[in-house]
């Protein structure tokens, strides 16, 4: 009898403890940023519909959040939906239109669009804003290769 009290005392303890956790996990999900890095985990591991599930989950919950925007912008690239990756990009950059790195993704879709002189001035407007970015030498040669296009 006395062993069965001593395993029901662990057995509460225990499901306190996966409470406790299971709890914890639903305050974090409701927080934009547990759904942006979701979305960031599963970007940086190939899985591009689920992060566009997570980033838009993020912008639920913070409408400004201007990274999730970012990301979503990133995933629709990759998975070749220009439009939609050309909306979220813009809106990050409305949101934030001083975070210059934006206008490097911005490029890039413009590019993917054949878009060249709009992504020209996308690059560009990165360039100058970014402290550094001079070296960034991709850039510079992505203006150049559009321009010869031209």
């Amino acid at each position: 009898m006395r062993n069965l009290i001593k395993i029901n005392k662990y057995f509460l303890a225990g499901l306190f403890l996966i409470a406790i956790i299971f709890g914890t996990r639903a305050a974090y999900s409701q927080d934009p940023e547990y759904y942006y890095f979701k979305g960031n985990s599963c970007l940086t591991s190939g899985k591009m519909s689920e992060a566009i599930s997570y980033y838009n989950q993020a912008i639920n919950y913070s409408s400004g959040f201007f990274e999730a925007y970012i990301g979503l912008s990133i995933a629709y690239k990759e998975l070749g939906n220009y439009d939609k990756a050309l909306e979220s990009i813009q809106y990050a950059i409305k949101l934030k239109p001083d975070y210059y790195q934006a206008y490097y993704n911005l490029g890039l879709i413009l590019e993917k669009q054949n878009k060249p002189q709009e992504a020209i001035k996308a690059y560009e407007k990165f360039l100058k804003g970014v402290s550094g970015a001079s070296k960034f030498s991709d850039a510079k040669q992505r203006i150049l290769k559009l321009k010869e296009l031209e």
